[in-house]
């Protein structure tokens, strides 16, 4: 087996077999296309406008066809976005919104997404295009047949069908559901059943079984059986059958001809495209009844019998309704006349309020529409307008019921009336969502309005309610408990209501923001025009959002909106609401943010639009100035070519900012300014490209000067740098801290630049090495010197000076720092010592003050001593740093050293003063001031506890509060005393002690007092608390008994019984009254007996004795009170006498039941026993429940007795329903006797109408002003007068069931007399109709009128054709164009001539067309107005020709003109380049430029001749040709002047080379006179000098001399640029050399001096610092040196320590002057 498949054969057949299948899928595929593309245009075309596809998968990529086609099978209308040009994303958009609209209709869609339709995939496209058609026509056709759901199910026709005159809208109906889920089922089925049998053929899918064409002759036999012979089409081939049967369907049917023969005559026809064509012959097959053989004859009458009885018994139903209603209405009205009192009445109101609500569900079902246009049928609206005026009167009558209770009760009713009608008050939805808001806004505050005095009345009402009376006028109190569940009702829906009605209003107001903004937004993102309409676009859009804070004013509608959604959903608590609020706002959201987004993108692309106009504009004008000038700058020489185009690259720039300026403005623009854009673009960019290979070359010069210029930069950059750097190092410094801490940062500053420095030096050097490439040797080495140069000195300032001062320079730092901080603590402790002493006085001061200062005065005298020996270290160790560094010799320590003698001098002063002072000091006196401070703090406490004692107030308050203070006294207060006491005791003399002491004991008996008074002060404490709340249960409880007492004449006791065991139950104020007086007496035994409050439980006891005696008495009285059987016993005795009653009424109904007479009587008395019945059921079941709760508040005999009496009620109401049942079994027999007299009646009088009907409309046919209402009209006779057929038989048949039921014995002699007159009604109808059948001649009219239509429709496309092509505007493109469309005028006005024949033929036809006046005279006024139309554009069409013919002469005149002068202007340029390159002599030259010059000047009239001829027929050129032939013009004027400006450029280029010879010689005198002169000046300069100044000096005269040697370089290399231009160049060239040679030779002198000079200067600026700081420290020693008595001490060790220091400052002063004297020599 695997060899068999391997081999060569079994892969070819795979491969075959593979290709065959993918041609047989791109073969359905295309069927499909054209099919669907059909079907998709029969349905456009009914659109004003129409619209039309021409290729589907590219036509439905922008979703506008998609959407037309859906508003046309919905009738809807659908968003869209339209434009000329659509981006892909309005087309996703638009796809999206065809796609939620279908899905909206639960449409199922399959791996269906928008971006795929936008790609215009073909599988995906077909499908769903398919769906479309599945659901919106042959599912919708296949639903409206009755027979499809007996076809497609197992049980019989009979039961299955519906009929058509009462089936429901497809939203509406049974079949629907079965019928969609296989429609291609059922429509086969319709097939099979119809038409298939007939033709005895059999159909089992919509594939091979259509491929003959038999099946659908089948189809088109059963709807019109005269158009095919079934026979003679089964002996034709499958071409002809199926060419015949589209035509005859197309011709006579008017479907569509979606197919073609070769689409179904294939081995598979695509089951798809022939389900789509076979469905709309739905449209034309009437019903099941239309063309019934003999076979299907039985099987049909029973089916027309069954669908009759299902409309008899809705139209039986909708009478008995309107009978009831009419009945209702009518006895409404007599109990609202009638004089009964208010309860009475209210009574009756509430009888036919339960009545309505009983009814109103049949009834609102009764009238729902059954009918697609939503259109109620006759008895609906009759039911409906009787039940809106019940409805109505009914809410009067309660409104007057309201209103006639007596005052305020009757205000009250009214206002409840407004409120409830506020509260059901419906919301209509406006067109514009702002006017929705604004309509709720208006209701919202008419709603609160009437909803602000709700409280108010609420409360009038409660208490009306209480007493159940108005002042002293009693109310029914039904109506009271009515009015009450209302006003329940209103207060607890009021709030939602409002909160409901500020969410609408809210976002309706935000949904207006989003319509308003998407509006703006389309009208935003379109194809721009000129930049004056974007400006005009974005003014308005400023104006929209900016202006009027869009954005903010969204975002605060919505967080308003928000916070409203929160509180109706929180208070609505509904999932269902909860969700669909929740469901907007995130759809609101989503949608926004893409809005937002997009609307905020609007500015920037304004914007954009408007700067890159702005941008266009001025390169483009800018680029045209500079390109005539760069072409004029072609011809000159070369040294002003190159000066000129050294700017290029700028140029480069400009060019390319206006391609891309205008590239993006084309995207942007609409179609006439892209292409006028587009032109005048290719247009400078071909001047530019020529321009550009011609100049490229000198981009670079001015790039080159550039990178000179940086090097020159870079170098002097670099040699500031080390220059200043130096001048920093070296600079004298006086030693302090700020001074040497900027000298650090100073070295840090220089450190950081270093990178700087490095990496500019690197970018130097590259720099160079650009420059090298293009300059001569000399100047190569000189740059290399310079570099080396700089080089070294940067390493050397970097690496050896910078670091180690910096380094040394912040070891010194700290020091520095420290001393500073030592020498200004010192003078501040110094400071503060000077303060105490000067103010000190011993005497004067407290002791607690003087003590104080003593410990500070200590304290600031440590400091002193601490600072100053700290800063005699510091200064120590900053000269040791500064004398032993080599790099900080410029530092100077003068200023430094003179500070340290100041401090030691100052503080040998501060000791002085503080050693006399410390002698005076004494102790203060501690023991008096401890025995004062402990008093105090004893009698503080004391007298807070008194207070506590006498205060007064709340008892609880007070006893936390005192409890508190009494826990927290402390035995330490006193103990501390008594011990500060004794200590002062020992120290006192003795007649102070007694005194002491007797102040002590008082103090220790105060303190004893008190603690034994404070225990029973919180105890009286306690007591009264508990008394409070005592008295207060018993308040309560006395307060509720005076209620109930009261309450026993208003109010039902049984309410009042239940309150008071509730209230004086076990956990009730009675009960919380004995515990408090248990605990009362317990704390009343704690007290003294000589205590007031000891009485205090033994009053409360007797209180509450009383209190249970009133409580015992107020019961017993509550439980004898008579008032509880009262409603109950009036309820029980009004269902006893309904029962009496009711009994004599059922035996008189009973014995008249079989009277058909009375049989309406009878019925609607039991109807209303019945409904009675109900009620007094309900009332019986309250009797019961009643009894059951009066069983807990009264006796036991009482009670038995009511059960057996209630007992025995039961019984007798049972009987009665039992009667009632009887009496309704028999009262349906009759029912049925009669509703069949009245059902034949009905039909036969629908029978004559109808057939009266028919006749009228037979005489309107041939009077329709149009083919479509005629053929409409006489379809729908054909129609009507079948189904008066199919009536006529059921009539025959009711009428049989009539004789039968006569025979049975069913009907009364009335009714036989009744059927009698019906047969003869009978007879006479069909009579009537047999006449009008033979009237019925205007089928051939009709036809005849048919094909004038269809030749008028063929000349009219033709006039739109030609009309369409002659509306053009006379523009052509090239010459070409022009001769295409002048044979295509002329082919035009050949097909107008043979048009004009045939509207000559139509206007006969008119004429012979036999219709009414009106209409004949309408049909040869539409033929004489198209036979004008035709002789206009036969007419315009000649005139075109000739205007044409014109035109291409003069463009062929002009075409060749202008070749001819293109041809001698470049003959002659060729000449001029020769003459240029010529070697002859000067004269010969100047003679030939002459001659050229004249012949130039005889063609001066050329170019205004070409441009005369080229506007005689510009105005039949397009734009762009127009555009096009001017530039041909402007470049043929330019090559013209450049030819002259050549020849003059010639002639004066002989005469300029004379005159450079002699510049060159003058300019190189001069340069070697300058040198000369310079080279002695140099010589001359002294290097000899005696100071820094006198040197500095002479280096200042060099590098002046040297800069202006430098400047010389500029013009040497002018001579030398010069000597290449001149006729003896070689040795021009070899005297600039040497001259080059002699300059450099000079410079290399001057810069030797320059850095011997530096050299020098550098010495004498180091020497003459040294003599500075020798100078200073000489100074120093000097003054250290001389004796000062003041600071010379007594003490042997010091003066010894002070004349070391002078013997080591003289070792240094004689090491100076050493060093002096080495520096001189």
């Amino acid at each position: 087996k695997l060899v068999g498949r391997s081999s060569p054969r079994y892969c070819s057949q795979t491969v075959v077999s593979s290709f065959l299948f993918l041609f047989w899928l791109d073969e359905q595929e295309s069927v499909q296309k054209r099919t669907f593309t059909k079907w998709i245009n029969t349905h456009l075309a009914k659109r004003k406008p129409p619209m039309v596809v021409n290729d589907l998968f590219e036509d439905i990529k922008d979703g506008v066809i998609l959407i037309a086609l859906l508003e046309v099978l919905s009738g809807q209308k659908l968003p869209c976005e339209q434009g000329r040009k659509l981006k892909r994303i309005h087309g996703v958009a638009n796809i999206g919104t065809a796609l939620k609209f279908l899905e909206g209709r639960r449409i199922k869609l399959v791996n269906i997404n928008s971006t795929d339709i936008a790609d215009g995939r073909p599988s995906i496209v077909l499908g769903l295009v398919w769906t479309i058609i599945l659901y919106f026509q042959i599912e919708e056709l296949t639903s409206n047949l009755p027979q499809l759901q007996s076809l497609s199910s197992s049980t019989s026709s009979v039961d299955s069908v519906v009929s058509s005159e009462t089936a429901s809208p497809p939203s509406k109906r049974k079949v629907v559901t079965k019928v969609q889920g296989n429609a291609k089922k059922a429509l086969l089925k319709w097939v099979q059943y119809t038409a298939a049998k007939q033709a005895g053929i059999e159909v089992k899918d919509f594939g091979r079984s259509w491929r003959s064409g038999v099946a659908f002759h089948s189809v088109i036999h059963a709807i019109r059986p005269e158009l095919v012979d079934l026979e003679r089409v089964k002996t034709r081939s499958n071409r002809e059958n199926l060419e015949e049967a589209f035509t005859i369907a197309e011709c006579e049917l008017g479907i569509p001809r979606l197919l073609d023969p070769e689409d179904v005559d294939v081995d598979k026809p695509d089951e798809k495209s022939v389900m789509t064509y076979v469905a709309q012959f739905l449209k034309h097959y009437p019903d099941l009844h239309n063309t019934p053989n003999d076979a299907q004859e039985a099987d049909l009458v029973g089916m027309s019998s069954y669908l009759k009885s299902l409309s008899k018994e809705d139209r039986l139903m909708l009478r008995d309704l309107k009978v009831w209603v009419e009945q209702f209405e009518r006895d409404l009205i007599r109990t609202q006349i009638m004089e009964t009192s208010l309860q009475e009445k209210y009574q009756s109101f509430k009888y036919y309020r339960i009545q309505y609500e009983v009814k109103r569900k049949q009834i609102e079902l009764g009238i729902q529409s059954l009918r697609k246009d939503g259109k109620l049928s006759l008895d609906q609206a009759l039911v409906k307008q009787a039940w809106d005026r019940i409805t109505s009167r009914l809410f009067e009558w309660h409104l007057h019921l309201d209103k006639s209770l007596p005052a305020p009760l009757g205000t009250i009713g009214a206002w409840l009336y407004r409120a409830e009608t506020s509260l059901r008050d419906e919301i209509i939805i406006q067109q514009a969502h702002e006017e929705t808001a604004n309509v709720i806004h208006r209701k919202l505050e008419q709603h609160k309005d009437v909803l602000k005095n709700i409280d108010g009345f609420k409360k009038t009402f409660q208490e009306i309610h209480r007493a159940q009376s108005v002042n002293g006028v009693p109310v029914p109190t039904e109506q009271l408990d009515d009015m009450a569940e209302r006003f329940n009702f209103v207060a607890s829906t009021a709030e939602l209501h409002l909160l409901k009605m500020e969410f609408l209003e809210l976002k309706y107001r935000l949904l207006s923001l989003l319509v308003f903004a998407e509006s703006k937004l389309k009208s935003w993102i379109i194809k721009y025009g000129r930049r004056e309409s974007v400006e005009l676009l974005l003014q308005n859009y400023m104006s929209v959002i900016e202006n009027n804070k869009f954005f903010e004013q969204y975002e605060v509608t919505y967080q308003i909106l928000k916070k409203a959604a929160d509180m109706y959903a929180k208070a609505n608590g509904s999932p269902e609401e909860i969700e669909s609020v929740a469901r907007f706002m995130s759809d609101t959201t989503t949608q926004w943010r893409h809005l937002s987004v997009e609307v905020r993108s609007v500015k920037s692309m304004l914007e954009e639009v408007i700067s890159n106009w702005d941008r266009y504009s001025s390169t483009v004008a800018s680029l045209q100035a500079w390109l005539e000038d760069a072409e004029k700058m072609l011809n000159q020489a070369e040294h002003a070519k190159k000066d000129f185009f050294r700017h290029l690259p700028q140029w480069i720039q400009q060019h390319t900012t206006m391609n891309d300026a205008g590239n993006f403005l084309i995207e942007t623009c609409d179609e006439t300014i892209s292409r006028d854009l587009k032109q005048q673009l290719l247009l400078l960019n071909g001047r530019w490209r020529e321009l550009f290979m011609q100049v490229k070359q000198y981009a670079r010069a001015d790039e080159f000067d550039k990178t000179r210029k940086e090097y020159s930069d870079g170098v002097t950059m670099l040699s500031t740098f080390i220059d200043e750097a130096r001048r920093k190092i070296r600079i004298p410094l006086e030693v302090s801290f700020l001074n040497v801490k900027m000298f650090v940062q100073e070295m840090e500053d220089i450190k950081q630049k270093v990178p700087v420095m490095e990496s500019q030096y690197k970018m130097v050097t590259r720099t160079a090495q650009l420059v090298t490439k293009e300059i001569p040797q000399e100047e190569i080495n000189e740059m290399l010197a310079t570099m080396s140069g700089i080089k070294g000195q940067l390493n050397k300032v970097i690496n050896e000076s910078c670091p180690v001062v910096l380094y040394e320079s912040q070891q010194l730092l700290p020091h520095l720092e420290e001393l500073e901080k030592q020498i200004t603590h010192f003078y501040e402790s110094l400071e503060k010592i000077n303060e105490i002493v000067s103010i000190l006085d011993p005497e004067a001061q407290p002791a607690d003050v003087f003590k104080q200062q003593h410990q500070d005065l200590v304290a600031y005298q440590e400091n002193c001593k601490k600072a100053f020996s700290l800063i005699e270290r510091n200064s120590q160790s900053i000269t040791k740093l500064v004398s032993s560094s080599k790099v900080l010799q410029h530092f100077s320590l003068s200023v430094l050293q003179k500070k340290v003698i100041e401090i030691q001098a100052a503080f040998q002063n501060m000791v002085k003063k503080t050693g006399d002072w410390k002698k005076s000091v004494q102790a203060n006196n501690r023991l008096m001031k401890k025995f004062e401070e402990s008093r105090t703090e004893l009698e503080n406490v004391l007298q807070m506890a008194h207070c506590h004692l006498k205060e007064r107030g709340n008892p609880e308050e007070l006893l936390r509060k005192h409890t508190e203070f009494f826990s927290q006294l402390d035995q330490r207060v006193l103990n501390a005393f008594l011990k500060a006491c004794d200590e002062l005791t020992d120290i006192l003399p003795e007649q102070e002690q007694h005194s002491l002491q007797e102040a002590v004991r008082k103090l220790h008996k105060q303190w004893k007092d008190l603690q034994s008074e404070a225990p029973y002060h919180l105890l009286r404490l306690k007591i009264e608390l508990e008394k409070n709340k005592f008295l207060a249960s018993m308040q309560e409880c006395h307060a509720e008994l005076a209620r109930q007492q009261d309450l026993m004449s208003k109010e039902s006791s049984e309410k009042i019984i239940r309150e008071h065991k509730l209230f004086f139950g076990d956990k009730g104020p009675l009960q919380q009254c004995e515990k408090r007086l248990h605990l009362i007496k317990e704390l009343c035994l704690k007290l003294p007996e000589w205590d007031p409050l000891k009485k205090t439980s033994e009053n409360s006891q007797l209180g509450l004795s009383e209190l249970k005696s009133h409580v015992a008495n107020i019961y017993a009285k509550l439980m004898d009170h008579p008032d509880k059987w009262k409603v109950y016993k009036n309820r029980f005795s009004e269902l006893e006498s309904w029962i009496s009653s009711r009994e004599s009424h059922l035996k008189k109904i009973k014995h008249e039941a079989t009277d058909t007479a009375k049989y309406k009587h009878s019925k609607t008395s039991i109807e209303e026993i019945r409904q009675e019945a109900c009620k007094k059921g309900e009332t019986l079941i309250w009797l019961k429940s009643r009894l059951a709760a009066l069983s807990e508040v009264s006796s036991e005999d009482e009670t038995k007795k009511q059960e057996d009496a209630l007992s025995k009620l039961s019984n007798d109401f049972k009987s009665i329903l039992t009667s009632l049942t009887e009496i309704e079994k028999t009262l349906g027999t009759v029912g049925d006797c009669v509703q069949y007299a009245e059902e034949v009646k009905g039909h036969l009088e629908e029978l004559i109408t109808n057939s009266k009907e028919a006749q009228e409309e037979v005489e309107r046919i041939l009077d329709v002003e149009s083919l479509l209402q005629a053929q409409q009209l006489l379809r729908y006779h054909q129609q009507k007068t079948k189904r008066l057929h199919i009536k006529r038989q059921d009539m025959q048949q009711q009428m049989a069931r009539g004789k039968q039921l006569q025979m049975e014995g069913g009907l009364s002699p009335t009714g036989q007399d009744d059927l009698w007159k019906l047969e003869n009604t009978l007879e006479n109808v069909q009579q009537s109709m047999d006449k009008q059948e033979d009237q019925l001649k205007v089928g051939i009219t009709v036809n005849t009128w048919e094909q004038f239509e269809r030749d008028k429709e063929i000349i009219v496309k033709y006039l739109s054709h030609a009309s369409s092509a002659l509306e053009r505007i006379l523009s052509f493109s090239s010459l070409e164009s022009l001769s295409s469309e002048l044979e295509k005028t002329k082919e035009l006005s050949k097909q107008t001539v043979a048009m004009a024949i045939e509207a000559e033929n139509l206007v006969k036809k008119s004429f012979a067309i036999q219709l009414g006046e009106k209409s004949k005279q309408n049909l040869q006024q539409q033929a004489k107005s198209v036979q004008d139309q035709l002789e206009k554009v036969e007419a315009t069409t000649e005139e075109d020709i000739k205007t044409m013919e014109r035109v291409k002469n003069k463009w062929n005149h002009f075409g060749k003109s202008f070749e001819a002068l293109s041809t001698w202007i470049t003959e002659k340029e060729k000449e001029l380049d020769a003459l240029e390159a010529s070697s002859s002599s000067l004269e010969l030259q100047i003679n030939q430029i002459k001659v050229m010059i004249k012949e130039i000047d005889a063609k001066d009239d050329e170019i205004p001749n070409l441009e005369e001829a080229a506007q005689s027929f510009s105005q039949y050129l397009t734009s762009g040709e127009s555009a096009h032939i001017k530039a041909k013009l402007t470049q043929i004027r330019r090559y013209w002047e450049e030819l002259r400006d050549h020849t003059q450029h010639l002639e004066g280029a002989i005469k300029g080379k004379a005159t450079v010879q002699q510049k060159f010689e003058e300019n190189f005198t001069k340069f070697q006179e300058e040198l000369s002169k310079y080279e002695s000046e140099l010589a001359e300069l002294d290097t000899l000098c005696s100071s820094s100044a006198e040197t500095y000096k002479v280096l200042q005269d060099l590098m002046d001399l040297s800069q202006v040697i430098e400047k010389m370089n500029q013009t040497l290399s002018t001579l030398s640029s010069g000597s290449r231009k001149i006729t003896n160049k070689e040795k021009a060239i070899h005297d600039v050399l040497m001259l080059q040679q002699r300059h450099e030779n000079v410079m290399r002198q001057a810069k030797d001096r320059q850095a011997s000079l530096e050299t020098h200067l550098a010495q004498w600026q180091r020497l003459e610092k040294e003599l500075s700081t020798f100078l200073t420290w000489l100074e120093s020693c000097e003054a250290a040196a001389k004796p000062i008595e003041q600071y010379v001490s007594a003490d042997r060790v010091k003066l010894e320590s002070e004349l070391q220091l002078v013997q080591v400052k003289k070792e240094k002063l004689f090491f100076f002057l050493r060093c002096m004297i080495l520096n001189k020599s």
